[in-house]
């Protein structure tokens, strides 16, 4: 039996180090996307992340399968409850996949740098809303969601994280296979939206302007923070430059102005990372730069505005920016109503005039600050302030060496939040970001 345990461990763990093990759960995706049986995928999907628990110590072999996951989510997009049928059929095994790992594969608890500013968050998550929100609403599953899921849970994985990385030596450059996870996620993310393009052509060609795409900020905050990861393959072999323009073209059709206007930062600063830390490739890279002036500027000058026309009535803004602006608001006076803990999270006090709403989801203020003052009052302005501040001050720190990718990713999702849910939301995004830290936290530490 021991031999049957340790062969199958041996053989999951080759696996997991194999240079397939990427490409082959992107493969699933995609297939499952093209055939339409995304629930089907996802399944697989989750089967494999439950078999990587049990059979394997490394629990960064469960990022790309769960990225993939929340990815061909956007299939249920307009109404995420169609899934509460389904997803208790993986949760539950997983669950028990998770204890067992836990328990067979414990390591000493490791606090980690983050530990306090993530326990402020949260504390400030769960608290918010007192004396204020029904309990309906806070323990409602989908505020749970996110309460929970950014606050204590996320705590979790951080902790847990954290304690696994500096428990187990590994022969892989973490902020390599991290990269690698994420950017396997980010061509799925790409892949998706040029399905629906292709799936939708005849309109395409008829209207000549983007389509409605409803995940569009989902989808493209997701590509913002992929297209770093870019830098670790160009280096390798700039080929892959092919692949960071096909996730930055398909985060465009996606018609987010925010991912254009973000989305284009990410690309900017990814591109100049790679142009300063690969030298050997400078003279080309100056070629490429020379050839793709004239055709950036054509597609920005007229093309672009062609393709957005649909989304802009007066030069950058429509009509449905005037909900935002109400937002801001409301969430000004909610906080000056409940100054110390604010509304709470899940409180759907404005529920009437959030157009964007879809059954599992909360009303976001879609500015990550008035959300922070509005939902969580001064508790949540301080706890939040302390973690920003302690993630800048990680970042700054690792600015010379590989992990200013990681900064890259965090900068353009934290923008995105100024105008959408972005780092509000636990998985993908924000647990990225704590993996991503926990990874360079890591890296630096042995410097």
């Amino acid at each position: 039996m021991k031999k049957t345990w340790d062969a199958a461990c041996k053989a999951t763990r080759s696996y997991w180090n194999s240079k397939w093990y990427m490409p082959s759960v992107l493969a699933v995706s995609c297939i499952s996307a093209v055939f339409d049986i995304d629930l089907i995928g996802m399944f697989v999907l989750a089967a494999l992340a439950i078999v990587m628990l049990v059979l394997c110590d490394d629990m960064m072999s469960l990022v790309c399968p769960i990225f993939c996951i929340f990815l061909s989510s956007i299939e249920f997009y307009r109404d995420y409850s169609v899934l509460t049928d389904y997803m208790w059929y993986a949760i539950v095994p997983f669950t028990a996949a998770l204890i067992f790992n836990l328990v067979y594969y414990r390591t000493p608890f490791v606090k980690g740098r983050f530990f306090y500013p993530q326990l402020a968050v949260s504390v400030a998550l769960s608290l918010g809303g007192l004396f204020c929100i029904p309990a309906k609403q806070y323990f409602s599953p989908s505020a749970l969601y996110f309460t929970v899921g950014s606050g204590f849970f996320m705590l979790f994985v951080y902790c847990l994280t954290i304690s696994r990385l500096k428990a187990y030596k590994r022969s892989y450059d973490r902020v390599e296979r991290l990269a690698r996870a994420v950017f396997a996620a980010g061509l799925l993310a790409a892949f998706l939206v040029f399905e629906f393009y292709i799936d939708n052509a005849e309109e395409f060609l008829r209207k000549g302007t983007f389509l409605f795409f409803k995940p569009r900020n989902y989808v493209s905050s997701v590509l913002m923070m992929a297209i770093p990861m870019s830098c670790i393959y160009i280096k390798r072999n700039n080929l892959n430059i092919i692949s960071m323009l096909f996730m930055y073209v398909g985060m465009l059709l996606t018609g987010s102005r925010s991912g254009l206007l973000v989305g284009t930062l990410a690309l900017a600063l990814s591109v100049a990372f790679v142009y300063i830390t690969n030298n050997k490739s400078r003279r080309l890279y100056n070629v490429l730069l020379i050839i793709a002036a004239i055709p950036v500027i054509y597609a920005a000058v007229k093309v672009l505005p062609e393709l957005y026309a649909a989304r802009m009535a007066n030069g950058f803004f429509n009509e449905g920016d005037a909900t935002r602006i109400k937002f801001i608001k409301f969430g000004i006076s909610d906080f000056l109503a409940y100054p110390i803990f604010g509304i709470g999270v899940g409180n759907l006090a404005h529920f009437e005039i959030f157009k964007a709403y879809t059954p599992g989801s909360i009303v976001y203020f879609h500015n990550i600050v008035i959300q922070v003052m509005a939902s969580l009052g001064v508790v949540g302005i301080a706890a939040y302030l302390w973690n920003f501040c302690a993630r800048v001050k990680m970042f700054w720190e690792n600015r010379k060496n590989e992990t200013l990718i990681f900064a890259i990713s965090y900068l353009a999702i934290l923008l995105m939040s100024f105008t959408n849910p972005g780092m509000f939301c636990p998985f993908p995004e924000g647990a990225l970001i704590v993996l991503m830290l926990s990874v360079a936290e890591v890296k630096f530490a042995k410097q």
